[in-house]
């Protein structure tokens, strides 16, 4: 028998979330800026506090960040908001 026919198969996935999330100001769409704000946004707990260095949301690989209310409307809970945050 084979070494390969011995070894587990492995199944990849992609995995995308939703995080939505609000600032006390207006951000323009696609600017590096905002990206940096939006995305340290999803990198703190609902409590305010910094995630820890191994949550995923430190470590991902790519991200698209769209307009809340003309993606999903107003009817959606937020996750995280820029006043919550603790420094």
């Amino acid at each position: 028998m084979s070494k390969k026919s011995k070894e587990s198969k492995k199944y990849k996935y992609l995995v995308t979330m939703r995080w939505y999330v609000e600032t006390d100001e207006q951000l323009v769409a696609g600017a590096s800026e905002t990206d940096k704000k939006l995305l340290n946004l999803v990198q703190h707990r609902t409590d305010g506090k910094p995630t820890c260095k191994s949550c995923p949301t430190r470590h991902y690989e790519g991200y698209g960040i769209l307009d809340y209310h003309h993606f999903m409307g107003d009817n959606k809970e937020v996750y995280m908001s820029s006043d919550k945050i603790i420094d």
